[in-house]
């Protein structure tokens, strides 16, 4: 296993060779995107997705980005957590038309249709992320956020074989700083300084037809935040579960488990590390479902946004507590 420690972003290590293989220098970890994610060969069955998720304590916004080679998909949610309201739209484009995602985790990206346009625009410490979609629930939504890239804050970036042959590389990013607002409607809604946050999660690679995966996380204020998961890498021997202290990330190499109190819709949950450096409860307040589904092709998915409390370990063994940082806890079942 190679571990890619360094934070140097230049020269950039190759995913995979001309035909698609999966090259072994690439498997690994690193804490700044440090792989070109090109894909080739394996065509109809290479994935590239974005996922941004923008956390308040108001309200909640979930954008999807993704060409799934034979379909392209877009999708956007809005919660207010005050009201329960909540608005989505889905929409979906042949052979990924309209897809505009490219190899690096830090570059431009969009979605465009004539119902949901999504852009993000990026630039020199810090993006430009913007939605329209002319009737999402019956109104009219339109987003414009500022979203900030500290230079200090880190990043998970992970390279994964898969069984059957397949790969996946994915950065997630939590804790990104934002401001701006959401239009719903006559409406708007208001980033919270220095309580409002966004997160990407940049997936690329070559997927089991047949997927499930189970992730969480949260951020706070203070650069703390939290990456769990399970399902993608069960059988790789790599992780990517995670903690953010001052944004710097301290991976976890214990086992953690993530359980659900109830099979209630709302019930809570429990995120427990088997070193106790992770001890936390979430809080369902609202969730959503998706399933955009193309002939026998589908995703499945159940997203909970609520909150996060209990006890972190720190780097030293501290206790940092967490009290009410907003996150989410969602699972995917897909056959694509």
């Amino acid at each position: 296993m190679t571990s890619l420690a360094s934070h140097a972003t230049f020269p950039l290590q190759r995913l995979c060779d001309s035909k698609g293989r999966l090259l072994d220098e690439a498997i690994g970890w690193s804490s700044r995107p440090q792989v070109d994610c090109t894909l080739h060969g394996h065509a109809g069955r290479r994935k590239r997705w974005n996922h941004w998720c923008i956390t308040t304590p108001q309200w909640m916004l979930a954008l999807t980005l993704a060409d799934l080679d034979y379909v392209g998909y877009g999708a956007a949610y809005f919660l207010d957590l005050d009201s329960g309201q909540s608005v989505a739209h889905t929409q979906l484009r042949p052979f990924g038309l309209g897809c505009q995602l490219p190899d690096l985790p830090l570059e431009s990206h969009a979605f465009n249709h004539s119902r949901l346009q999504l852009r993000i625009d990026e630039h020199s410490g810090r993006l430009r992320l913007s939605a329209t979609a002319p009737d999402i629930g019956g109104q009219p939504l339109q987003v414009a956020l500022d979203i900030q890239r500290p230079a200090h804050l880190q990043s998970i970036n992970l390279v994964a074989p898969l069984q059957g042959g397949g790969f996946h590389a994915t950065s997630r990013q939590l804790g990104l700083p934002a401001a701006g607002s959401v239009q719903l409607g006559r409406k708007q809604y208001s980033c919270v300084p220095g309580q409002s946050f966004a997160a990407l999660d940049f997936g690329r690679g070559v997927w089991p037809v047949n997927s499930h995966w189970q992730r969480a996380a949260f951020a706070a204020a203070g650069g703390i935040a939290g990456n769990f998961g399970s399902g993608w890498l069960d059988y790789s021997g790599l992780s990517e579960n995670a903690l953010w202290f001052g944004g710097e990330l301290q991976l976890l190499d214990s086992p953690l488990h993530i359980e659900r109190s109830s099979q209630a819709p709302l019930a809570p949950w429990r995120l427990d590390s088997e070193d106790d450096r992770v001890a936390l409860r979430f809080t369902p307040r609202q969730l959503h479902k998706a399933c955009p589904k193309l002939g026998p092709f589908h995703a499945n998915t159940i997203q909970r946004f609520g909150h996060y409390s209990g006890v972190l370990r720190g780097p030293k063994g501290e206790r940092v507590p967490v009290d009410g940082a907003l996150g989410w806890l969602g699972e995917t079942h897909a056959r694509w």
